[in-house]
């Protein structure tokens, strides 16, 4: 190697062995570079690989535990339903003289909570086993909720086809008492179909919110509804028999009059006794008429409510007055024979809806009305 300086040249010898040292240096130092360089290069993108693994393992444990929350979520709305709805179950047994035992699994020492997720970086095994008892303990709870379910379903089908077989009673009895049930509410005031403005057993955020059929919970409230709206309409049916001894001697329909014997509508039932036996109310009501009538003689009305009236005719006497209000049973009269009349007995009108029907067949069905009132019908 020469080096010249202001006109002196001077030179280094470099021995074959030393050129070839530097050399071998010069090239391990430039494969050094490129080595590191690539790996620099190169993990860095492992490390970004791994970074987004991560981000997405993350992101998944996040969803995952969006699910389990969501799920206890459901189970937690499921349980606040099916409580509510054991309830009402019970309160209806209870309305029917009947006891159960709850069949809900549940207590307060439940725990709906599902155990945490570790982090990621903690060993997978723990992990996994964490994940596998929450899916036990969500599975047993979602089984016991779904068994609740079943039963109380059961329940309610049982109880449906209970009122069914009173609401067919029911309409059987007042059918055949010429009476329609349809009218009978109608002019109670009562709604033909209960409306949905309010229940004793659902509150609508945990029923509308849980995952549960309610169609029969539905159909059993509007058909106990309707069931009681008949009953409430039924208290003002007459269904008192007037006199406790008698025999009838006149039915209600056509007959020939006594007087003239010619064909003629009776819309009474003649019912004979002794002279001065007593006459008492066929139900509770307001005396709306009380003293002579023309044919009737002596004579009693009474406003039942509902489109129910009752009339009393051939009194002897009169134990009533105008405004009057009676109880069911209550003492109104004597019998006679005032009026136009033949002998002694009473003659008794019952009226529905501006109409006469017939007051023998209301008597008939006065021990299964009875048995409606009293919750006590036949299967």
């Amino acid at each position: 190697m020469y080096f010249r300086t202001n006109g002196d040249v001077r030179f280094i010898k470099v021995s074959k062995n030393v050129q070839i040292f530097l050399c071998t240096g010069l090239l391990c130092f430039f494969v050094w570079c490129l080595f590191i360089s690539y790996n620099y290069v190169y993990l860095d993108e492992i490390l970004t690989e791994k970074n987004d693994e991560v981000e997405q393992a993350k992101e998944n444990y996040l969803k995952i535990e969006q699910q389990y929350a969501e799920l206890q979520n459901e189970i937690q709305k499921s349980a606040a339903a099916l409580e509510q709805r054991q309830k009402y179950i019970q309160q209806v047994l209870e309305e029917n003289g009947e006891v159960m035992s709850p069949v809900l699994p549940l207590n307060d020492n439940d725990d709906f909570t599902a155990p945490e997720y570790v982090d990621v970086d903690e060993n997978d095994n723990d992990q996994e086993a964490r994940n596998v008892i929450r899916d036990e303990k969500l599975e047993k709870l979602y089984v016991d909720l779904k068994r609740v379910e079943m039963q109380q379903n059961q329940l309610v089908k049982n109880m449906n086809d209970e009122v069914d077989q009173k609401l067919s009673f029911l309409s059987d009895t007042l059918t055949k008492a010429g009476i329609t049930p349809e009218k009978m509410m109608e002019l109670a005031n009562l709604p033909l179909e209960p409306s949905a403005s309010g229940g004793p057993f659902i509150a609508v955020s945990n029923i509308s919110e849980a995952n549960l059929d309610t169609h029969a919970f539905d159909s059993l409230f509007y058909k106990r509804a309707h069931l009681e709206n008949i009953k409430t309409a039924l208290d003002h049916l007459p269904i008192i028999t007037p006199p406790e001894k008698h025999y009838v001697s006149s039915k209600f329909g056509m007959r020939r009059d006594p007087f003239t014997r010619k064909w003629a509508t009776h819309n009474g039932l003649d019912m004979a006794g002794w002279r001065n036996t007593p006459i008492n109310s066929g139900g509770a009501g307001i005396v709306t008429r009380a003293g002579r009538n023309g044919a009737f003689g002596l004579f009693v009305e009474i406003n039942h409510g509902n489109g129910f009236k009752t009339k009393y005719g051939h009194l002897s006497k009169v134990k009533v007055e105008r405004g009057e209000k009676v109880e069911a049973n209550q003492l109104i009269g004597l019998m006679g024979s005032t009026g136009r009349s033949t002998s002694t007995h009473l003659h008794y009108e019952i009226w529905f809806n501006g109409k006469p029907i017939d007051p023998l067949k209301v008597l008939k069905a006065a021990k299964d009305v009875q048995k409606i009132k009293q919750q006590k019908h036949d299967a």
